[in-house]
């Protein structure tokens, strides 16, 4: 018997050293306990009593008590907000404008604009609002790229509005994405975060003027937009100092306005791929219902999880399949649609991807909560919720 004692001893005292010995990967994020192999998604031991490991309390202004203008029963029963048109393109009112004026990553000052689309001339006064955050690997793009969905949008009779936000790192370009490093881009996200709840806050202080209601407000992102809204919602400075310690002191306050109009965020609509930094962000007091598009061989943002645009020397991201499985794990409605062996690239038409958010918004309002899995616009998984 102390023979087998002795062995045991000898191996538990190997596998300690070896242990001590294997260091993280230099492209990881600092997480308190690694990601795990793909296809997985363990989470790390929380010994603070926090709900959402990994991330303090979201942000105050974002109220998900706020009763809204139009309750969910109103926008249920409405004919309008689901996959049916109901107004013309003619019947859509457009007006543009500059919501923030911001210093860039080079210190210049930028006027980021929006262009806000809606049914005009109709007896609704306060309509449920969709703020798009466009594409470009956070260094070229604009809000027109996100019009033809916001169109969509508005024909069924949602307040929509696209936005530019700060663009740019140093060493970055359209064609070098990986010529910045991860203090660069992490930077570059956070502007973005910031100029994104100025938009919020913007247009929730001027919901009478525009017609919309703060209570019943969506984000929707297309790729690196993706990447905001979800860093929006799920992270906050002590998350971002985690990763970059000094990053509030440099680049001021996450949410940069004080004070205001509340709003409430109900969802967010994705497209083009979905990235959070770890799902762990992901909990029970802050988890949104989310619409994810994604292919499961996306190079730039991974269908699983892997480092940012394929550049080595970046961060890890976790991407719409992890991202699911944590929002399966809380119970929170979900509709993953995937194209097998796509890239980033997909082949849905705009009009397809505002029917899926719209159908996706109206059974949320109707109490009809899903967790839906569509590959190649064929349904494969309808969980409904109790």
């Amino acid at each position: 018997m102390w023979r087998t004692v002795f062995l045991q001893c000898i191996f538990l005292l190997l596998v300690g050293l070896f242990a001590a010995c294997e260091g993280p990967s230099p492209f990881e994020p600092p997480v308190k306990e690694p990601i795990g192999e793909p296809g997985t998604n363990p989470e790390p031991v929380d010994t603070s009593g926090n709900e959402n490991p990994g991330s303090s309390d979201p942000d105050p202004i974002i109220i998900d008590t706020l009763k809204p203008r139009n309750s969910n029963q109103f926008l249920a029963l409405s004919k309008g907000f689901g996959t049916t048109n109901i107004y013309s393109e003619s019947q859509l009112g457009i007006r543009t404008g500059t919501y923030k004026q911001a210093p860039d990553f080079k210190g210049l000052a930028v006027n980021l604009n929006y262009s806000f689309l809606a049914p005009q001339n109709d007896t609704l006064k306060y309509r449920p609002f969709v703020l798009m955050v466009h594409e470009g690997a956070f260094i070229y793009g604009d809000l027109g790229s996100e019009m033809g969905k916001a169109k969509w949008m508005a024909r069924k009779g949602y307040a929509t509005a696209a936005i530019n936000y700060r663009l740019g790192f140093d060493g970055g370009s359209e064609f070098n994405t990986c010529g910045g490093n991860n203090t660069e881009v992490i930077q570059a996200i956070y502007r973005g975060v910031q100029d994104t709840y100025t938009a919020l806050h913007y247009f929730a202080d001027k919901s009478n003027e525009f017609g919309i209601d703060p209570g019943q407000m969506m984000l929707a992102g297309s790729s690196a937009g993706s990447m905001i809204i979800s860093a929006l919602v799920y992270m906050d400075e002590a998350d971002f100092e985690a990763l970059q310690p000094g990053i509030t002191k440099t680049l001021g306050p996450l949410d940069p306005v004080t004070g205001g109009t509340e709003f409430r965020v109900r969802a967010l609509l994705t497209y083009l791929g979905y990235a959070v930094f770890r799902t762990a962000y992901v909990g029970k007091s802050n988890a949104k219902p989310t619409v994810f598009f994604q292919g499961t061989s996306d190079t730039v943002l991974p269908y699983i999880q892997g480092n940012l645009f394929s550049c080595g020397k970046y961060f890890w991201m976790q991407g719409a399949k992890p991202a699911s499985e944590r929002l399966h794990s809380l119970k929170m409605p979900y509709d993953l649609n995937y194209q097998p062996g796509k890239g980033h690239i997909l082949t849905y038409t705009e009009e397809h991807i505002a029917n899926r958010f719209a159908q996706f918004m109206k059974r949320f309002w109707s109490g009809d909560l899903r967790q839906t899995t569509v590959e190649n616009m064929n349904t494969i998984q309808d969980i409904k919720l109790p």
